[in-house]
């Protein structure tokens, strides 16, 4: 499997100081990757194509355990409105990224912690072939990552191993450990602004956040939406927090 960027583009408008600022075309990328042991994973990076702009600040997407890329509701457009490249990771296991080195089809239900000890080194895999393959823009200068629930582990997993560190991570409902994925002593090593969104009633989100906590090296931010789901389903139910984690990448990139 071969890696490769499918481009097109599509119009928008870029907001300036919450206000709009001027029209423009995004630009759209698929990407295939293929990961260290031959899966293959996908992903869309997305960004507003500005005259004469050659570095764009970017936001890495980690979806929730069972569903895609395709979830993020709001959150891609409220980012690159606001001027940021968006790169939207399907897990391995999720979305398009089913497919292992077989070519046989793989679902997250049936995969093993072995196979999700993996997605922080499929994470990296996927930046660093954006980095590589777009030689006249750079896109991870500055970088920020929001993960939910297991896309929220593997933020920061992939953090503590990658050499560019991101600027911030935004937790989803996050967890201690899932599928193998241990956080604290990962997230320790780590010396970033942390903001964690849990909903009103996701009581084991609330309580790996207090866990979370102490091991924290910066600020280890929290909020409570009034959503009444849990993971990246809360931009669903709570239509401010594509806003408020959008306001909150703005203090660091």
């Amino acid at each position: 499997m071969r890696m490769y960027e499918k481009n097109y583009s599509y119009f928008n408008i870029v907001f300036t100081n919450n206000k709009p600022g001027f029209f423009c075309f995004n630009s759209k990328k698929d990407i295939s990757v293929q990961s260290v042991d031959g899966f293959g994973i996908k992903a869309t990076l997305e960004y507003p194509k500005v005259k004469g702009k050659k570095d764009y600040s970017t936001v890495v997407l980690l979806h929730s355990l069972g569903y895609s890329s395709q979830w993020w509701e709001t959150l891609p457009k409220e980012l690159t409105n606001s001027g940021y490249a968006v790169l939207k990771i399907d897990l391995r296991g999720h979305g398009k990224s089913v497919y292992n080195s077989r070519l046989v089809r793989t679902s997250w239900k049936s995969m093993t912690n072995s196979a999700y000890a993996k997605y922080p080194d499929d994470v990296i895999k996927v930046v660093e072939f954006v980095k590589a393959e777009n030689s006249k823009k750079t896109f991870f200068n500055n970088w920020a990552i929001v993960g939910a629930d297991i896309g929220a582990s593997t933020a920061i997993l992939a953090a503590d191993k990658i050499a560019n560190k991101p600027k911030t991570i935004v937790l989803l409902s996050p967890v201690v450990k899932t599928r193998g994925l241990y956080v604290p002593v990962k997230l320790a090593n780590l010396n970033m602004d942390i903001f964690s969104i849990s909903g009103t009633n996701d009581v084991s989100g609330a309580e790996a956040e207090k866990y979370l906590k102490k091991f924290a090296q910066s600020t280890f931010a929290t909020y409570t939406s009034e959503a009444n789901s849990t993971g990246m389903l809360m931009l669903k139910s709570d239509n401010s927090l594509a806003k408020i984690i959008t306001s909150w990448i703005k203090e660091y990139l």
